[in-house]
């Protein structure tokens, strides 16, 4: 799928707090929590259209061993790259939630 900027920030347990497309920074919050997230996505060298992404907070939950940090944060254009960072994020605190553990802003860690 070719994502773009919008769908790849329209998932329930994303909460936009600012972006800038021009400049690609996005500011987000992540379901119950209030800490904000940046992710800055910036065109990489070498692939045409190919995204590079950063992003401030990793996440980890009481069910994961470590926090997850991609090994590889790019994409073939800019709404897949957010769309990864997103998805890193939600997946693993949805997966907490369904578990039955309550949101705690101590699962965003500053890498």
């Amino acid at each position: 799928m070719a994502w773009t900027i919008d769908e790849a920030l329209d998932d329930d347990l994303v909460h936009v707090v600012s972006r800038d497309d021009a400049k690609g920074i996005y500011i987000i919050r992540v379901g119950a929590l209030q800490t904000a997230v940046k992710i800055e996505l910036r065109r990489t060298r070498g692939r045409p259209g190919a995204t590079a992404y950063t992003q401030s907070h990793a996440i980890k939950t009481p069910q994961q061993a470590g926090p997850y940090w991609t090994s590889r944060p790019s994409n073939d254009s800019p709404g897949a790259a957010l769309h990864q960072a997103v998805e890193g994020l939600v997946f693993y605190y949805r997966k907490a939630v369904e578990a039955g553990h309550v949101p705690s802003e101590e699962w965003l860690v500053i890498g």
